[in-house]
């Protein structure tokens, strides 16, 4: 089988991906990358079959932008259509993150969810997502259930790096780390709060990440202003920090939107480097042991800070009685991703797709 996987642009360095992709070829799938550009222009009839990963994600940049976004899609799926592609689209979360015009969203979304093949969903709940927006459609029997790989060796140890030296002002503090880019479904706004509300107690914050516009960066370095137990690092942070970064954290947190949210590539980072999270009970940390996580429920953006705040002091008791109960979470954690995500038994499952999409050529 000939794959083609869609990237946004050269410089999108996303692990996911990459290891997809190396696990690709020793099924000898025969894998390329393509671009927005040869999305439009490109000749796509040399391929068998295409990867769709956050396809459906048109927002951010000026108010127009996403309306051009949305067009261009239309004509790349259009194409996609006519040069005869078995379409794998990957259902990464339940809905864009706060989409600027949720009617273009959702009717891209229709679209995709059409045209496609094979829909990949990483956890069983998240399937139940396409029902909720399209109730009178029924797309059972395209919904494939997968595992995603796990981030085992995927970033090597540091010892040099800059994160022990930052950190060392915190010795004997639990510290409470959120990596990743910072976006407005992430709540990272609630970090900041919980940072002051717990500016008498031995924590304290790691926050590292690149927030989504310049705007945005402005309302974080707002917030963290004044917060001496929190440090940030408000950029991309590069391959080299992230094995520290997990190293120096007790315990990860992740106060996402469970409106839109269904999948973390950050908890699953988490759990592959040993670390525990206090996280909402997205489908892809509900499908793990709940007393292996801080986990908590809410209805309504109102409640999120206080049910946030119950399981960080739970994580936080924990920790006062023995720092090893957290330690012990997460290397329970990782012993799941060695067993359950690993790349032979997420392998075994990519093979079953590709020879059905084989088989209906």
């Amino acid at each position: 089988m000939k794959l083609i996987v869609h990237r946004i642009n050269e410089t999108d360095q996303n692990v996911h991906i990459q290891r997809n992709e190396e696990m690709f070829r020793k099924l000898n799938v025969d894998v390329r990358d393509v671009y927005n550009r040869d999305l439009l222009r490109g000749d796509l009839t040399k391929a068998d079959a295409i990867c769709l990963n956050w396809f459906e994600n048109i927002d951010g940049g000026s108010f127009y932008m996403p309306v051009l976004r949305y067009i261009r899609r239309i004509i790349q799926m259009r194409r996609i259509r006519k040069a005869g592609l078995k379409v794998i689209f990957c259902m990464h979360n339940k809905f864009p993150h706060s989409p600027r015009y949720p009617a273009l969203s959702r009717d891209l979304y229709y679209r995709l969810a059409e045209m496609a093949d094979v829909i990949l969903t990483f956890a069983e709940e998240t399937k139940d997502g396409l029902t909720e927006l399209f109730p009178k459609r029924d797309y059972s029997g395209k919904i494939r259930v997968i595992r995603p790989l796990n981030y085992i060796g995927a970033y090597p140890p540091n010892a040099g790096s800059a994160t022990y030296q930052a950190v060392k002002k915190f010795a004997g503090k639990m510290l409470i780390g959120f990596v990743g880019v910072i976006s407005p479904y992430k709540n990272v706004e609630l970090l900041f709060r919980a940072a002051k509300a717990m500016a008498g107690e031995d924590a304290a914050f790691l926050i590292y990440g690149k927030p989504v516009s310049p705007e945005y960066q402005t309302k974080m370095e707002q917030m963290a202003a004044g917060c001496e137990n929190a440090i940030c690092r408000f950029e991309r942070i590069p391959d080299e920090e992230m094995a520290p970064i997990l190293d120096v954290c007790d315990v990860m947190i992740m106060p996402y939107d469970t409106r839109s949210a269904a999948n973390s590539g950050t908890g699953r980072l988490a759990f592959s480097y040993g670390r525990t999270v206090v996280s909402p009970d997205i489908p892809s940390m509900k499908a793990l042991p709940e007393e292996l996580l801080y986990l908590y429920h809410y209805e309504t953006d109102g409640e999120h800070e206080a049910k946030m705040m119950e399981q960080l002091l739970r994580a936080y008791g924990d920790w006062r009685k023995d720092p090893e109960i957290l330690r012990e979470k997460g290397s329970s954690l990782k012993a799941l991703m060695e067993r359950d995500y690993s790349e032979a038994a997420v392998m075994r499952q990519y093979a079953e797709i590709f020879s059905r999409l084989d088989a209906g050529k």
